[in-house]
C-alpha cells in the first residue's frame, strides 16, 4: 500500500527537446534519479537521442515520441500525453518560444520548467521586464524559469553571497570557455545553441545594469563590445592570454541587478580565435547559423575548459564564486552543456524535493537555496575566495 502511495505521488515528465545537446547532457544525469519519476517522455522532432551511446536508456525506462513542437499544436499535444502518461511536468530545453509552451502547460495545470527564456525579437532585456505581467497571467499551478547555469546556478551563488556577507555595491560575472576544437572548421566555432548564442552576442545589442540596477543598453551589439577579462580570471588562474570577452544582456544579471538595486554584468569570452572570427564576419553584414560551427565535443572533441567567476564587490573585500569544467572530462557532451545540465537537474530535484508553496510563473532563484547548491556541488565543486581590499 505505501509503494502505491509514494508511486501516485511522483510526477511524471516530459522532456521537449530531448535530442538536443541540453537535453542529452541533463538525461545522463536524470537517469541516477530516475526513481524520482513515474513515466518519463522524451520529445523532439529527431530521434538523435534513442541513438546515443552516452545515455543508460534500460535505466531511464523512457518513451520517446518524435514530433515538431509548434505554437499551433503545443496545447493538444500536451493535452494528449499528460493524460496518457500522467504527466505533470514539463521539461522545456528547446530554444523555441517560451511563452506559447508555458501558457499551454498552465492552461492544463502542468508544472512548466525551462533553462532559458525565449522571445521572437531575442532582445533578453526586454523579455525578463515582461516577467511580471506573465508571472500573475499564469498561475493554475507552480512554473519555474530559467534553471541552467547561467541564469540558475549564478542566480543561486549571488544569493548565497548575500546571505553570507551582505548585499554588495556591485557585481560581475565572467565566462571564458577556452574550448579549441581537434579538428578546426575554419569558421567561428561556439558550445551552445547556435539560435540562442546568436540572439544574445551577435544579432542583440550589449548591454549592463548600472545604479539601482537600471538596464542600459549599449549602442553596439555584444560581439562589438568587448571587454578585458584580466582582472577577473588571474588571481583564479594564470593565462599566457587574457582573452576579450563580450558584454551580454543575461536574464540572471537584469534580474538579480534589479532586485538588489546594484550595478551588475556579465562578460562572455570564448577563445579569442572565434571572437576574431566572429568580429570579422558580423562587420562584413548579418551572421547566420550557416556561418558558425557548434562543437559538441563527440564528433569532434574539444580540448580546454568552461570557467565562470562571479565577483561580488564589498567595500572592504571582494568575494569570488568559481566553477570550471574540463572538456576533455566530460563525456557525450561539452563541458558547457554539462554545467547547463548540472543546473537544469538541480533545479528539478530541487522543485521536487522541496516544493514551493507559491502558484504562478516563479524564476529560479526562489527555489531553496541550500538544498539547490548542494544538489549542484554534487557534480560540480564550488570553490571560493575572499581578497581585502
Amino acid at each position: 500500500m505505501d509503494n502505491l502511495i509514494n508511486s501516485i505521488k511522483k510526477p511524471g515528465l516530459v522532456i521537449l527537446g530531448a535530442s538536443g545537446g541540453v537535453g542529452q547532457a541533463s538525461l545522463q544525469l536524470i537517469t541516477e534519479k530516475r526513481d524520482l519519476f513515474t513515466n518519463v517522455v522524451l520529445v523532439d522532432r529527431v530521434d538523435s537521442v534513442i541513438k546515443s551511446r552516452f545515455i543508460d536508456h534500460k535505466k531511464l525506462n523512457y518513451v520517446f515520441i518524435e514530433k515538431n513542437i509548434s505554437d499551433n499544436n503545443i496545447e493538444d499535444f500536451l493535452y494528449e500525453i499528460s493524460k496518457k502518461y500522467s504527466i505533470s511536468i514539463v521539461l522545456d530545453v528547446t530554444d523555441s518560444n517560451t511563452l506559447p509552451i508555458l501558457s499551454a502547460s498552465d492552461s492544463l495545470g502542468l508544472t512548466y520548467m525551462n533553462c532559458s527564456l525565449n522571445s521572437e525579437s531575442g532582445s533578453m532585456s526586454g523579455f525578463v521586464g515582461e516577467m511580471q505581467d506573465f508571472s500573475k497571467k499564469f498561475n493554475k499551478t507552480t512554473h519555474i524559469l530559467s534553471m541552467g547555469m547561467n541564469p540558475g546556478i549564478i542566480n543561486h551563488l549571488i544569493i548565497d553571497g548575500v546571505m553570507r556577507h551582505g548585499t554588495p555595491n556591485s557585481f560581475v560575472e565572467v565566462e571564458y570557455d577556452s574550448g579549441f576544437p581537434k579538428f578546426d572548421p575554419g569558421t567561428p566555432f561556439i558550445y551552445w545553441s547556435k539560435k540562442q548564442f546568436l540572439n544574445e552576442a551577435v544579432w542583440d545589442y550589449g548591454g549592463y545594469c548600472g545604479d539601482k540596477g537600471e538596464y542600459i543598453k549599449l549602442e553596439k551589439t555584444a560581439i562589438q563590445s568587448l571587454k578585458q577579462t584580466r582582472e577577473y580570471i588571474e588571481p583564479i588562474k594564470k593565462l599566457d592570454i587574457y582573452p576579450m570577452g563580450m558584454l551580454v544582456a543575461h536574464d540572471e544579471i537584469i534580474a538579480m541587478s534589479r532586485i538588489l538595486e546594484i550595478p551588475g554584468e556579465f562578460i562572455y569570452a570564448i577563445h579569442p580565435i572565434s571572437t576574431d572570427r566572429l568580429q570579422i564576419l558580423s562587420k562584413k553584414g548579418k551572421i547566420t547559423e550557416d556561418d558558425i560551427s557548434y562543437m559538441n565535443n563527440i564528433s569532434n572533441p574539444l580540448h580546454g575548459s568552461d570557467f565562470i567567476a562571479l565577483w561580488l564587490n564589498y567595500s572592504n573585500k571582494k568575494v569570488c564564486y568559481y566553477l570550471e569544467v574540463d572538456h576533455e572530462s566530460i563525456k557525450g557532451t561539452n563541458a558547457t552543456l554539462y554545467m547547463v545540465a548540472v543546473g537544469v537537474v538541480a533545479g528539478l530535484i530541487d522543485f521536487i524535493e522541496n516544493p514551493p508553496i507559491d502558484k504562478g510563473v516563479l524564476s529560479v532563484f526562489e527555489l531553496n537555496n541550500h538544498a539547490f547548491l548542494q544538489i549542484v556541488s554534487r557534480y560540480i565543486p564550488i570553490k571560493k575566495i575572499e581578497i581585502l581590499k
